[in-house]
């Protein structure tokens, strides 16, 4: 088998190893498309030039495009090793129940995370971060995405993370607008930032401060006590795509349990393969960072489709604070 796929992807988020080791055994390349933040994911699919062929959107983005009709209903037939998917990550997901579009490439929570060498305390809230932030005005990035950012200022308020009614939102509003004037900037790629120590503290997800750790950066990760998100971010393929076969073949290549594992040990998340769970290290497995325990899992929610009502006002006040 031979051919050219383009995988459309954040940055730093697949193992290189991983890309040489398909190329080799399959004969074909792997062209990286490098996206900064799942709106602009979903933008790219909506106006594509056809040139996508596996993607790795998050849960939300899998529901939206595969409405539009944008991702590839895949043939599990073409999939013997989507087997080693935990069970609950194959069955009753709410953005793909079936596996019908999509598959789990991992899971992780939105928190917090500080520069343990330049921030003294123990911050363990939502509250914390608001209050870190003013202290270390000019040296804080929040995620470019509306879901995490609205759900934290909803959340710290004591609504739900995936709230639309106006007096939820009118709160957030409040809060979001003091936050902004803290920071340095709307980043998803806040790693190099962090890691030069131009900023201090971050919103953003468990397995980058995790990454960063493994760098011998001084950085500690904190799931609010408030309630935060827990996310999946899945394997696609696109609609238009001109190889299904090398696609699929790809799908299955890196749902070997070697294979899914050494992604884990790289991009320092949770893995939903079973088999892979069972060959990490102790060291990652039992990192309360990746894999929370019971406590902390039942105060974290997924983001859940919103009404076109709902939506119009979060999006309504997005643009308003981005901008």
């Amino acid at each position: 088998m031979s051919g050219r796929l383009s995988l459309l992807t954040w940055p730093d988020y697949i193992d290189p190893r991983t890309l040489r080791q398909f190329e080799a055994e399959f004969d074909a390349r792997i062209e990286l498309e490098m996206v900064p933040s799942a709106v602009e994911l979903i933008e790219r699919m909506k106006t594509g030039n056809g040139t996508q062929d596996v993607l790795v959107p998050p849960d939300y983005a899998v529901r939206e495009l595969g409405n539009l009709g944008l991702l590839n209903i895949l043939d599990h037939g073409r999939l013997p090793n989507l087997g080693q998917i935990e069970a609950r990550f194959r069955y009753g997901r709410s953005h793909d129940p079936e596996n019908h579009v999509s598959v789990i490439k991992d899971w992780g929570t939105t928190g917090f995370m500080v520069r343990s060498d330049l921030v003294d305390g123990s911050p363990q809230t939502w509250v914390d971060f608001w209050l870190l932030a003013e202290k270390f005005s000019g040296r804080v990035t929040v995620l470019d995405s509306p879901g995490e950012v609205i759900g934290a200022a909803l959340i710290m308020r004591g609504y739900s993370y995936n709230d639309t009614s106006p007096e939820a939102l009118a709160g957030a509003r409040e809060d979001l607008l003091k936050l902004k004037r803290n920071l340095y900037s709307f980043e998803t790629n806040y790693k190099p930032l962090l890691a030069s120590g131009k900023v201090c503290l971050a919103l953003g997800w468990n397995g980058d401060a995790l990454a960063l750790k493994a760098q011998g950066v001084s950085v500690r990760y904190i799931l609010p006590a408030e309630g935060s998100q827990i996310w999946e971010d899945d394997w696609a393929i696109a609609a238009q795509t001109q190889n299904p076969l090398l696609a699929h073949t790809f799908l299955n290549f890196v749902l070997r349990p070697e294979i899914a594992a050494q992604e884990a040990r790289y991009t320092r998340y949770a893995t939903g393969n079973q088999a892979a769970l069972a060959i990490l290290d102790d060291e990652l497995r039992l990192d309360e960072a990746i894999y929370p325990p019971d406590h902390l899992l039942r105060n974290l929610e997924p983001g859940l489709p919103l009404d076109p009502e709902g939506y119009e006002r979060r999006q309504a006040l997005w643009n308003e604070i981005r901008g």
